[in-house]
């Protein structure tokens, strides 16, 4: 009986340290979390592993970047090879995958402490030949007659096969194009027409090239982001990007909170720094231009906004400015 009366005993002053545990916690913080709770007790990692970067390593491996240590689940990459290497796990597949091809990878992984996690992603083939190319002048208030363009800069031979604009960022955008098998030289011009399709006088030039996102969605008119990237494989390397504001009253001088989060990842992944460019001035024909041979990136310092008519697309940047 004694013995049975010290098992009760025990275990209620279990609860009520329990119970105070949970009292304190709670007290302590409003921004504590209910798994930060559990894991006071279980002193143990309760989250699943999250996916943050793909990329093409080479034409038949992809890489896949956890936010933690994590171990292939079983045979779940079937048919495809797939090791684990810290963060990492490295995915073969049976064959290269040419640039610009897509496949998918499905999968499950767990970290260690048996947490697991299900995906399938969209990979992009490994392209050794992306030059380095920016972005050169854009307009952001277009119009039927003259419509939205984004003008890049190669600043290097090579083959832009899978290359990718985004309006907005890579996992939050508006309309993307995505470039073909294009061989390209150093100083060429590649025009992308946000619309439905390229105007019938457009004359082909010699190093410029012109291409439709047949779509009339297009950069947001007064704050956005314009993202160039290697290819549309989820955490491809970002060639170059943009930032632009009106510098409105509302969500830190970017008007919508959606237009506020696509700065940030640009500012916090480093893509860009300092202040936007100021697109209040900019129109249809007055455009935001990249001060002429100098590629510098990621600074409001590099550009400036043309005179009223005063876009150049698809020929140098020499006009004044407003």
């Amino acid at each position: 009986m004694k013995k049975k009366k010290s098992i009760i005993l025990t275990l209620a002053i279990s609860i009520a340290i329990l119970l105070s545990l949970l009292l304190v916690l709670l007290g302590c913080s409003n921004d504590i979390e209910i798994a930060e709770i559990v894991n006071v007790f279980t002193d143990q990692d309760e989250q699943s592993p999250v996916l943050e970067i793909v990329e093409s390593a080479s034409s038949s491996i992809v890489r896949l970047v956890f936010n933690e240590p994590v171990k292939v689940y079983g045979s779940s990459f079937d048919p495809y090879v797939a090791r684990a290497d810290g963060n990492s796990i490295y995915v073969t597949l049976p064959s290269s995958l040419p640039p610009g091809k897509m496949s998918e990878i499905t999968g499950r992984v767990k970290d260690y402490h048996g947490n697991s996690t299900g995906f399938c992603v969209k990979v992009w083939g490994y392209n050794p030949r992306m030059p380095s190319v920016v972005i050169n002048e854009f307009t952001t208030k277009g119009t039927e007659k003259s419509p939205d363009r984004t003008e890049l800069l190669v600043l290097e031979d090579g083959n832009i096969n899978g290359m990718s604009l985004y309006s907005g960022i890579p996992d939050d955008y508006d309309a993307k194009y995505t470039f073909e098998d294009i061989d390209v030289k150093e100083g060429d011009l590649l025009v992308v027409w946000w619309c439905q399709a390229l105007p019938a006088q457009l004359q082909d030039k010699a190093g410029v090239l012109n291409v439709c996102s047949e779509s009339d969605e297009g950069s947001s008119s007064n704050n956005g982001t314009l993202v160039l990237c290697s290819s549309p494989t989820l955490g491809a390397k970002v060639l170059d990007a943009v930032v632009y504001s009106n510098f409105t009253s509302s969500n830190e001088g970017f008007g919508t909170r959606t237009a506020l989060e696509r700065a940030r990842w640009a500012t916090e992944g480093g893509y860009w720094t300092g202040d936007a460019i100021d697109s209040t001035t900019s129109t249809a024909t007055r455009s935001i231009s990249r001060i002429l041979d100098n590629v510098e990136k990621g600074s409001s310092k590099s550009w400036y906004i043309t005179v009223t008519g005063g876009s150049t697309f698809g020929e140098r940047n020499t006009s004044a400015a407003f």
